[in-house]
């Protein structure tokens, strides 16, 4: 038989998640260790930021013939 897991008590980041249930979360056990290295995959309020850089896009840049 499976043992039902102890879920420990959301941390102040969950605030604002839909997937926040009273006091828990319904997807992690121990919602504390999923923000010690950033943002919670799971977090629904959270926006995910993309960094892209910018780059110079040459458009006609074309060679020139020379006449006579």
């Amino acid at each position: 038989m499976a043992v039902p897991l102890q879920k420990s008590p959301i941390v102040k980041e969950c605030e604002g998640c839909e997937n926040v249930e009273g006091e828990v979360c319904r997807i992690w056990a121990v919602p504390a260790a999923k923000w010690r290295m950033g943002a919670c995959t799971s977090a629904t309020h959270v926006k995910v930021e993309v960094k892209t850089e910018a780059t110079k896009v040459r458009v006609g840049q074309q060679k020139q013939k020379k006449t006579k």
